[in-house]
């Protein structure tokens, strides 16, 4: 329970910025920056000192506490408290006497948000990412105090960009185990909620479509599957609304004076970059706003607030961009695989076609076919490959679904919003042809920059099965617009029937997700704990608990991992936790990437495992052997399985 540490500091940093009058949601984003800057900042110093443990974060975020309550004591509310309540308890009860039907639109997604809650608390991390690079990465940073980089033979584990897991890291040294690593992603889908929710308001959306606005959001199918996740979609889609509204608040200011709208906006930035890569797709198009919009107030000027926002965006990534340029040569890491090898307009058409494509499948087998066919007779006529593997990664083009019915999916990497996605289109053709909607505020700015930034993912990134996981930010983004226009239409039951759609389409997500479901034979509650981090993997569960009970009986505690191509290695780390009493030291060996060069450095070089696990699965590319070689010493295999191999030294 001392994961209440941090989250309390949170809570006083936000009782802080409302004693300074701002309301609660602004509150909730500046304190939310805060916060993300202060877990970058203590990771990295205690990284830099390697002191990353459970007495130094609990004495670190004590001391924060203290330091903030005493702060937070100096102030005085420019609101009175009483005043302040009653003001909220007032709104409450007018929302629920004149606008029953909002005030039980946001008590169902309250409900489903509660629901999602404790799917997060409940079910553990099991997502094939995190088993392969989110959670395992935490554990090396656990295992060597540091986050500096290490030998592995999954180099994503280094050079993906890692706030996410830098909050989960907290979570875990704090907790003891990874019980709280989901809540990071559904935080921000609450977080979400309510900034997009601000963001409508300032695009002029009254009440109601403030509160269509978060439900739009709240019902994406994609962010309801990751909310419960350690995927990072969900953390990066907050950052970027946090850029999206101080980027818009940029253009509404008329006073020259931009020093705190520059402190925000790079802090959204740099907290956005360092949390993933496609960050740089999302934000490109606000800058470019920012940056015009300071421009017209500013004009020679200008160079003063992007200085400040480029300095604070630096501040945040410079280190993890030295760790990558110090082992890579690059700032980004290794060389991006997903980037597209041709450009041009019919690339560009090429893929937003088959990106959108990704959010038309059903369970309707002929639909899916027939969408299918269609794109690929587009592409004939573009006269592009629709499966050309320089704009294509992995597996060749299609339509979820296919000819036949697979049924409902409920998986976080490749769901479809194809309810959200129809909605959007027939928000945006309303707006078009609409003279009064298109004059008010910003709004056509703001659609034009969010559509913008959807244009440059498509251009610069490769189609791949999982871009609708990528593409979260952009439906995020988008629910500010479709709340506003959904405010707009005149016939208030066509609004609300529009939006009971949203709340009911969205239940079998909640419900049937694939990996941690609540209606099923195995769901979260008959499934044990550990048996459902190979949710993805069920024929490895024997095999891991097998090899490690093994090397258990031969009192091995120094382990040396020789995984290959499959890094599918974090339940390895869960069932060591739970099946020893001893200090386990993992280190992956005989690597031959790049990482390779840090064996030779201390620690690494010393590393002498008593036995060796070596993954021998089709997607480890790696054949069976009888002995290991390593440091001129032989280890001979001692157990197996068809899909691993444990081998003890000679």
């Amino acid at each position: 329970m001392l994961i209440i540490l941090p989250i309390g500091s949170w809570i006083i940093i936000f009782i802080i910025f409302y004693k300074k009058g701002q309301n609660w949601r602004n509150s909730l984003i500046s304190t939310s920056l805060v916060w993300g800057i202060l877990i970058t900042g203590i990771t990295e110093l205690f990284s830099y000192l390697k002191i990353i443990s459970f007495a130094w974060l609990l004495g670190a975020w004590v001391l924060i506490d203290i330091i903030l309550v005493s702060i937070c004591l100096r102030f005085r509310y420019q609101m009175p408290l009483q005043l302040a309540a009653t003001n909220i308890f007032t709104t409450i009860k007018k929302i629920y006497y004149s606008k029953k039907t909002i005030y039980l639109f946001l008590s169902s997604v309250g409900l489903i948000v509660v629901i999602l809650g404790m799917i997060a608390r409940i079910a553990p991390p099991n997502n094939w990412d995190s088993m392969d690079y989110h959670m395992s990465r935490i554990m090396y940073w656990i295992q060597h105090h540091s986050i500096a980089y290490y030998p592995t033979s999954y180099t994503p584990q280094l050079y993906q960009n890692p706030w996410s897991e830098y909050a989960i890291l907290h979570f875990q040294i704090l907790s003891g185990g990874d019980y709280y690593a989901n809540l990071v992603q559904w935080f921000s889908m609450i977080a979400c909620m309510i900034a997009v929710s601000l963001i409508a308001k300032q695009l002029g959306a009254d009440l109601r479509g403030q509160v269509f606005a978060a439900i739009f959001s709240a019902t994406i199918p994609m962010g309801i599957l990751q909310a419960t996740s350690t995927q990072n979609d969900y953390v990066l889609a907050f950052w970027v609304v946090c850029l999206a509204y101080y980027v818009l608040l940029s253009l509404e200011q008329k006073t020259i004076d931009s020093y705190a709208n520059s402190l925000q906006v790079g802090s959204s930035l740099g907290l956005a970059i360092l949390t993933k890569g496609t960050a740089y797709t999302y934000v490109f198009p606000f800058l470019i706003l920012f940056v015009l919009s300071q421009i017209k107030k500013l004009r020679w000027q200008v160079w003063k607030p992007l200085v400040s926002v480029a300095t604070i965006s630096l501040s945040l990534n410079i280190s993890h961009y030295l760790r990558n340029y110090n082992l890579f040569g690059s700032p980004l890491g290794e060389p991006s695989i997903y980037k597209n090898e041709v450009l041009g307009l019919t690339t560009l058409i090429s893929n937003i076609l088959r990106n959108l494509a990704l959010h038309i499948g059903t369970p309707i087998g002929l639909w899916n076919g027939i969408a299918n066919k269609l794109i690929q007779i587009i592409h004939t006529f573009l006269g592009v490959d629709v499966n050309d593997p320089r704009t294509t990664f992995a597996q060749r083009f299609f339509v979820p679904g296919g000819w036949s019915t697979l049924g409902f999916p409920g998986n976080e990497n490749s769901a479809g919003n194809l309810v959200h996605l129809l909605l959007i289109i027939l928000c945006i053709t309303i707006f078009l042809f609409n003279k009064l909607i298109r004059k008010q505020s910003y709004i056509f700015v703001y659609l034009a920059t969010v559509v913008f930034t959807f244009v440059v993912f498509c251009f610069l990134i490769k189609w791949q099965p999982w871009n609708s996981r990528l593409h979260l930010p952009f439906f995020v983004l988008m629910s500010p617009f479709v709340g506003v226009l959904l405010s707009k239409i005149k016939k208030e039951k066509v609004a609300i029937f529009i939006v009971l759609i949203l709340l009911l389409t969205s239940l079998p997500w909640v419900f049937f997700n694939r990996y941690r479901p609540l209606v099923d034979s195995n769901n979260i509650f008959n499934t044990s704990r550990t048996e459902q981090y190979f949710s993805n993997r069920p024929y490895l569960n024997n095999v891991y608990f097998g090899a490690i009970e093994f090397l258990n009986s031969k009192q091995c505690s120094d382990i040396g991992l020789t995984l290959g191509s499959d890094p599918w290695e974090y339940p390895l780390w869960i069932i060591w936790q739970q099946n020893t009493q001893k200090t386990v030291k993992i280190q992956h060996i005989n690597v031959t990437n790049v990482s390779a060069v840090i064996q030779q450095e201390h620690p690494y070089k010393q590393f002498e495992p008593c036995g060796i696990i070596y993954m021998e699965t089709k997607k480890s590319k790696q054949q069976k052997r009888q002995e290991i070689n390593f440091k001129d010493k032989i280890y001979i295999r001692e157990w197996g399985s068809p899909n691993l191999g444990v081998f003890i030294k000679k």
